[in-house]
């Protein structure tokens, strides 16, 4: 006994360390099956036979919604899943997964919109704020207008990322075709339509909409039969429904949030198109909810000295961030323009 404690005394390991173990040794797949804040999602990529590929060796980045986010769709149970067109949900799902590692320190620091591709084969756009170049560290990220709201979980075969929202890409759809397939914008694709707007939104783009719905306008005097009795030589078209449209920019409500870490101000001002009028486009946290709400508003000048003409604000739930091949649109709780505020002087 004493001779083994001598030797054992004899012996040095300065140098010797314990590996930490891997806390994350499941792939991405199970790692989602058994996470309570992801069942939808589970359930969504067992449906769409994403579930065994998350499995495979990768390497995997997973942007997996929390099942609140499914929630403000609509979507509670996995049966839900069962009345969506199969084709589609296996697109938006695979849209969420990027075929390869991807950590939040990988994305340039004070990015928007940086691509990546899906493992559904479209990009996603990637906005971080990351510093303040005024002074103080910045830690927000979103896909595609999707907060992130827990980053860099290590799993087996990859990464992952939690999101508070559900990613809504509609691929190969243009803001045309959108807007035409859904009947609570019909009164602004007429506006659109009566006074030559229309054509353009098929276009290459990009356009970022601001579409009031059929209420909305009802609201401030504009119906289907007053567009009808309109006599477009009276009014300033680009105004009165061009002021919904932002040509050439492409914003995520969330966009507007970063500018605000990393320039200390949300603040983005457009000229409409063939008009004097400026559109400010602003967003910013709508707290204790933590959904983002944006607003539009509208002056006769640039730079805040004119007054305000008139503002809206959009729907901060579920209607933001629809992704088309050709841009953006954003749902609009309050109209701007009456038409009496864009007859020709």
């Amino acid at each position: 006994m004493a001779l083994c404690m001598l030797l054992l005394a004899a012996c040095k390991h300065d140098d010797l360390t314990v590996a930490a173990p891997n806390e994350n040794v499941r792939p991405a797949g199970d790692f989602v099956k058994n996470n309570y804040e992801m069942r939808l999602f589970s359930a969504a990529l067992q449906k769409t036979d994403y579930f065994s590929k998350l499995n495979a060796a990768g390497p995997f980045t997973v942007l997996a919604p929390t099942d609140a986010a499914f929630n403000a769709l609509g979507i509670y149970s996995a049966s839900d899943f069962d009345k969506m067109n199969q084709d589609s949900l296996k697109k938006v799902i695979g849209y969420h997964i990027l075929p390869r590692r991807l950590r939040v320190d990988d994305i340039p620091s004070n990015g928007i919109d940086v691509r990546y591709t899906t493992l559904e084969g479209s990009d996603l756009y990637v906005s971080r704020a990351s510093f303040n170049p005024n002074g103080g560290v910045e830690n927000e990220t979103y896909f595609s207008g999707a907060e992130v709201t827990r980053t860099d979980v290590q799993v087996a075969n990859g990464t992952l990322h939690l999101l508070g929202s559900v990613m809504k890409p509609n691929f190969t759809k243009n803001i045309q075709q959108w807007l035409a397939e859904r009947a609570e914008y019909s009164v602004f694709v007429q506006g659109l339509k009566k006074f030559s707007l229309w054509n353009q939104l098929a276009g290459q783009g990009s356009f970022t909409v601001f579409a009031p719905s059929n209420a909305a306008l009802e609201e401030i005097g504009i119906t289907s039969a007053s567009i009808e009795a309109m006599d477009i030589n009276k009014y300033v078209g680009e105004r009165l429904f061009g002021t919904y449209l932002m040509h050439h920019r492409h914003f995520f409500v969330s966009d507007a949030q970063v500018f605000s870490r990393i320039n200390s101000s949300s603040n983005f001002e457009y000229i409409l198109n063939n008009d004097s009028y400026y559109m400010t486009f602003s967003a910013s946290k709508a707290y204790p909810t933590f959904k983002l709400a944006y607003w539009v508003s509208i002056r006769a000048g640039k730079g805040g000295f004119d007054p305000v003409i008139t503002s809206g604000t959009g729907d901060i739930v579920a209607k933001n961030d629809n992704l088309c091949s050709n841009g953006i649109v954003h749902h609009m709780v309050t109209a701007l323009l009456s038409p009496a505020q864009a007859i020709k002087q």
